[in-house]
Parts: structure tokens; C-alpha cells; sequence
């Protein structure tokens, strides 16, 4: 009994102990479970509070109103709160400032400017050009909310009279109440800047904020960048340009369209490869004062997102514009074209252009489908008529080929000097006037000096074919000439006609592609030579006299000395003797008998 007892007083402890062991590996590796699982989850982020940084703006003792009074450039750590603390207002701004205007400029990304230090509804604005108004000492606090991008800023302290008028105390855009910040859209063809209304002066409000009862005037200004410069040392050298108001009368350019009945509205080309600066100024005429807004910047592209669309570098347009130059300089040289597809080509795109002028009467913008619908039409009707006058009246195909080419002349030389030149009134009777005179001129001097339509054909399509693969601007005119068609109020855009480096580099090309050519032409060329006709018999085309084929003894650029064709050009078809000597033996034979002999000596000096 004895030992049996101690044996069942065994196998209970030993139970005992066997079931706490077991409980106690259960819990530990419950636990590690769990810590496991709470290390495999991703850390929460930070809280703004936790992360904030002070940046002091301080007022100068020696102010400057209406200029710059602090400047620095900071950078905004990822998520992060960072104080503005503006100092020194009380002590030395005195009587002589209304107001500052604290400015937030970020390279890139969105921040967010705000009065509290927490985001809160109607107490802050956001975007890459914002700024709030101060009326003493106090803190802003600026946000960057991209969780792991730091974000390069310049923080601007402006400083203005008590007269100067407050940008953006009657807006109605933002939820701001004094919003001085322009309202920017960007579309695929223009640039919309909208200008919040101004109020006056605090000390000359009578009523509320005395809106819509102040007799103020705004001046809007812009600034273009350089050409493919998208660094940061650009964006912010940018903005400084129109930062004051006589750095923007200096350095800026004025914009004094607008859209009808919308005063604060301006819209603007946009300038592939280019970035924009834009400012408007609020003038109190009355009291003397003004003010300006935030400036605000765009790219006419996404040079951080799809750079090749800021050089241009669209390469089924370059493959197809290198085979277009390529075709255009051998008919420069060779002349190989007949005259029926020229003149289909060319009435063709006379025909659009008379279409567009005619849907333009219409003063109502279009929507995309009807537009290339009837452009189509029309290029299909003109091409019609051309190949109909190609084949049964070929001297007016010619006439129509030379009025096209001075439309296109007159048409880039507007575009050049003027960018806005649809502004002026009856404009397009103007260019189609210059080019009814440069086709007339073209038809008269082109039998002249021996240049047949092969050469003119060929440049226009040389010239925009360099402009295509180069990613130049010089077909500007003509995109403004059927843009006005679906943009609403296109005549308003401002646009700068200003060439920069790749448009010179495309005219540098077009006038080395063209000098090459006209030479090989002059001196390589074959000794028939086709000009104006074609080969083929054409029908109703009146032969040459004689049974000789004038083309095949025309040469396109240097009256050669047996050149019949040049010689009654000259006398105006009237039959002239020439004189030819060998020696001592002097010949006396008619043209035809000379250019027949001529061309009998070339043909036994290549054997």
C-alpha cells in the first residue's frame, strides 16, 4: 500500500509537471506569434506635430515696400509641418505697411500653406505657388504631404503699403477669404490664368471688404523661360523676374487680351519645351497704390513625367517628315513630279485653307469630329479640280500653285512679326491679298530666271519637314491658322512670336538643305530636265514649235548660252539671231539649229 501510494503520488507530480510544461510552451510561442505579427506590420507614419522645424522671416529694420524684404531656400522634409514665424512686424514695420504677403514657391510637387497647424477647411491653400496675407507677428505653417519626397521650396516675405489694394479679398474661387493667388488651368492648346477680384486698402473700405464698388485696374505680365531648362536654379530664378512690380515692368512682358466680358481672364499659347511665369498687378488709381499677386508657373509639357513630349521627340511625325524632306529634295533636284500631281497637291491644300476661312465665319467653335470631316471634304474636292486642271488646263494649275505658295509666305511672315496677328481686322483678306501678289510676282519672274514650280513645290514641303524633325516652331502660323477654329475666342490667346535657338537652327538647315540642292540641280542634273509639263502628252496643251520639246532644253538656274527657251522669254516669243565662232570661222544660225548643235557637241565629247 505503502509503495503504491508513492507511486500514484509520482505519477501525479509528474502529470503536474508535464501539464504546466506544455502550458507554458503553448504561451511562449503564442507570443511569439503575436510579436511576429505586430513586426511584420508597417510602422504608422509620423505625425506632423513630431517632425516640425521653425524658419523665421523677419521684417528689415531698413523695410523696402513693395518689394522683396526676406527671401531663403529651404527644403520641406517628407511629411512634414514646418513653422513660418514672422518677427520683428510690430517693432519695424510701423505705420507706413498695410500688410505682408508671405510667399511658399515649391519645385515639382504640391505643399500646403496654412494659417493653423493642422490642416483645417477654409485656413489653408495648396498647390506649387501660394501665399497668405499677415497683419502682424505671427506663424504660418507649411506642410509637405509626399510621404517620402522632399520637396525644395523659397519662402518670399513681401512687404506693401498702407494704400496698396489686397489681391484676392473678394475671390470667390478659393476658400480663402483673402486668396492672393492666380487661379492657373493648363489645356492641350492654351493657358487659362484667372485673377481673383482685389478689394482696396483696409482704410478705404466703407463697407465690408468694398467689393465690387472699387474702381481698381489690373495688369497681367508674363515671363518665358529658356528653352528646355527645367533645373531648379531656373524655376526659381523665374519667379523672381516678376516677383515685384518693377521687376515685372522690366523683365516681364505685358498681356493686354482678354476674353469678352471676362476682364481677369487670360489665356495663352502654350510653348513646347518652354516654361511660363505669370503675375498680375492690382493698381488703386484713387489712392495710388497697388499690389501684386502670387506669381504662378506651368511647363507647356510634363518634362518629369514624359520628357521626349518637351523636345518633340514624336518619332512617327520625324520618320514621316525625314521621307516627305527626303522626296521633296529630290524633286527640287530632279523635277520628277508631274505637273497633274502637283497641281492636285496644291489645290488640295488651297481647298483647306478656303475651308477653314469659311467655317471660321461661322464665329462658334467646333468640335473635332466636324472639323477634320470638312477639312477632309475640302482637301478631297480641291485635289478633284487640281488633277482636272493638271490634265485639261495645266497654265492655271501653275497660276493656283504660285497663289498658294504666296499665301504661305505671307502667312509666316505674319505669324513671325506678330503673333496675335488675328487680332487685326480683315487680317486673312490681308494675307490672301499678299498672296494673290506674291503668286502674280512668282508667275512673272519664275520663267525669267529659269526656276521651274519643281523648286517651289519642293521648298514648302522642305520647310516644314526641317521644322517636324528639328521640333521647331516656325509652323506656328499655320497651327494658330486652324486652331481659332476649336478654340473658343483663339483670336484672344496671346502668342509669342519670339524664334528661339531651334528655330534658327531649323532655318540654318532649310537654307543648307536648299543651297546644296539648287546646286546639284544647276550642276549635276541630266540634259533633259523636267520642269513645269510633264512628259506624257497631255491633252488640249498646245505643243512647242518646230516639234522640239521646250522642257528638254530648258535649265532651271543659269541662262545657258544656247538656251532657246530664255532667249524668246526675253523678246517675248520673238525669234532672235545668235552669234557662235570656233576659231577663226564665224557661225550665224537661228536658236534651234544652235541648241540642236550644242547639244550634238555634249553628246561626242562623252564618247
Amino acid at each position: 500500500m505503502y509503495r503504491s501510494g508513492n507511486v500514484r503520488l509520482a505519477n501525479t507530480i509528474f502529470k503536474c509537471f508535464y501539464t504546466y510544461l506544455m502550458f507554458y510552451v503553448t504561451i511562449s510561442a503564442s507570443q511569439n506569434v503575436t510579436s511576429d505579427a505586430s513586426a511584420s506590420v508597417e510602422p504608422q507614419q509620423p505625425s506632423l506635430a513630431s517632425v516640425r522645424e521653425v524658419v523665421e522671416l523677419t521684417v528689415p529694420v531698413a523695410l523696402r515696400p513693395n518689394d522683396i524684404n526676406d527671401y531663403r531656400e529651404i527644403v520641406l522634409q517628407p511629411y512634414s509641418n514646418t513653422r513660418i514665424h514672422l518677427s520683428n512686424y510690430s517693432k519695424n514695420a510701423g505705420d507706413q505697411v498695410g500688410y505682408a504677403l508671405v510667399q511658399l514657391h515649391a519645385f515639382e510637387y504640391n505643399v500646403t500653406l496654412s494659417y493653423n497647424s493642422s490642416i483645417v477647411d477654409g485656413g489653408h491653400l495648396s498647390g506649387q505657388n501660394v501665399g497668405l496675407l499677415m497683419y502682424g507677428d505671427g506663424d504660418l505653417y507649411a506642410f509637405n504631404l509626399n510621404t517620402h519626397q522632399p520637396v525644395w521650396v523659397s519662402l518670399v516675405l513681401m512687404l506693401y503699403n498702407r494704400s496698396a489694394p489686397v489681391p484676392g479679398g473678394c475671390n470667390l474661387e478659393f476658400p480663402v477669404e483673402i486668396s492672393p493667388v492666380l487661379n492657373l488651368t493648363l489645356t492641350p492648346e492654351i493657358i487659362i490664368v484667372d485673377t481673383p477680384a482685389a478689394a482696396v486698402a483696409k482704410p478705404f473700405q466703407g463697407t465690408p471688404n468694398a467689393c465690387g464698388k472699387a474702381r481698381l485696374e489690373y495688369e497681367s505680365y508674363y515671363y518665358i523661360m529658356p528653352t528646355h531648362d527645367f533645373s531648379q536654379r531656373a524655376y526659381f530664378a523665374a519667379i523672381n523676374k516678376l516677383i515685384s512690380y518693377a521687376n515685372a515692368k522690366v523683365q516681364g512682358r505685358q498681356n493686354a487680351l482678354h476674353a469678352p466680358l471676362l476682364l481677369n481672364r487670360h489665356t495663352y499659347g502654350r510653348l513646347t519645351g518652354r516654361g511660363m511665369v505669370f503675375v498680375t498687378a492690382v493698381i488703386d488709381p484713387v489712392h495710388r497704390g497697388f499690389a501684386l499677386y502670387v506669381p504662378t508657373h506651368t511647363y507647356s509639357c510634363k518634362p518629369f513625367i514624359e520628357p521626349a513630349g518637351c523636345y518633340g521627340l514624336n518619332i512617327p511625325y520625324r520618320v514621316l517628315a525625314i521621307i516627305l524632306t527626303i522626296i521633296a529634295v529630290l524633286e527640287v533636284i530632279m523635277g520628277y513630279l508631274p505637273l497633274v500631281v502637283k497641281c492636285s497637291a496644291s489645290l488640295g491644300f488651297l481647298a483647306v485653307v478656303g475651308t477653314v476661312e469659311a467655317l471660321n465665319t461661322l464665329d462658334k467653335p467646333l468640335a473635332h469630329e466636324w472639323l477634320i470631316t470638312c477639312l477632309v471634304g475640302g482637301a478631297i474636292v480641291g485635289a478633284v479640280v487640281g488633277l482636272l486642271l493638271g490634265l485639261y488646263a495645266p497654265v492655271a494649275g501653275k497660276i493656283f500653285c504660285s497663289m498658294l505658295t504666296g499665301y504661305m509666305i505671307c502667312l509666316t511672315l505674319f505669324g513671325m512679326i506678330n503673333g496675335n496677328f488675328y487680332t487685326l481686322r480683315n487680317v486673312s483678306w490681308y494675307i490672301a491679298l499678299g498672296g494673290v501678289l506674291i503668286g502674280a510676282v512668282l508667275n512673272i519672274t519664275l520663267p525669267i530666271i529659269l526656276i521651274t514650280r519643281s523648286v517651289i513645290f519642293g521648298t514648302v514641303f522642305i520647310f516644314y519637314g526641317v521644322n517636324t524633325i528639328v521640333g521647331a516652331r516656325l509652323d506656328y502660323p499655320l497651327r494658330h491658322f486652324v486652331r481659332r477654329l476649336y478654340v473658343e475666342n483663339y483670336e484672344r490667346v496671346h502668342s509669342d512670336p519670339a524664334l528661339d535657338e531651334n528655330d534658327f537652327v531649323a532655318l540654318a538647315a532649310f537654307a543648307i538643305i536648299m543651297l546644296v540642292a539648287l546646286f546639284l540641280r544647276s550642276r549635276y542634273q541630266s540634259d533633259e530636265v523636267q520642269g513645269d509639263y510633264s512628259r506624257f502628252d497631255i491633252p488640249c496643251q498646245r505643243g512647242p514649235a518646230n516639234g522640239d520639246d521646250e522642257d528638254r532644253i530648258e535649265r532651271s538656274t543659269v541662262i545657258a548660252a544656247d538656251d532657246t527657251a530664255a532667249y524668246q522669254r526675253f523678246v517675248n516669243e520673238q525669234p532672235i539671231i545668235t552669234r557662235w565662232t570656233n576659231g577663226d570661222d564665224d557661225v550665224f544660225e537661228s536658236p534651234e539649229s544652235n541648241s540642236r548643235f550644242y547639244r550634238l557637241l555634249k553628246r561626242n565629247a562623252r564618247r
